[in-house]
């Protein structure tokens, strides 16, 4: 019997890990021009992220976002224009 509780007690802690599972998305700026008249990223940037998630930089940490990586990127239908992409997390 004790066996079998140790038993349970071990898969129900194995799951405790899934449950409790981290998330994360990418999120992408507004593309802009890369002339000098065009703001650079800043506290006012707003992301807009996958599964609905939103907001300034400043917003995304009072949520208790985490920001991993920051990148610029080539706009797709303009290579003139770029955005910023964060990759945000959250344990």
């Amino acid at each position: 019997m004790k066996y079998f509780t140790y038993l349970t007690a071990l898969i129900s802690l194995s799951f405790v890990g899934v449950a409790s599972a981290g998330e994360a998305h990418v999120c992408k700026s507004p593309a802009v021009s890369g002339t000098a008249a065009n703001p650079a990223l800043n506290d006012d940037t707003v992301f807009t992220c996958g599964g609905g998630v939103s907001g300034t930089i400043p917003q995304l940490a009072k949520e208790g976002w985490k920001i991993v990586q920051q990148t610029d990127q080539a706009d797709s239908p303009d290579p003139t224009k770029t955005y910023a992409q964060l990759i945000i997390q959250k344990d």
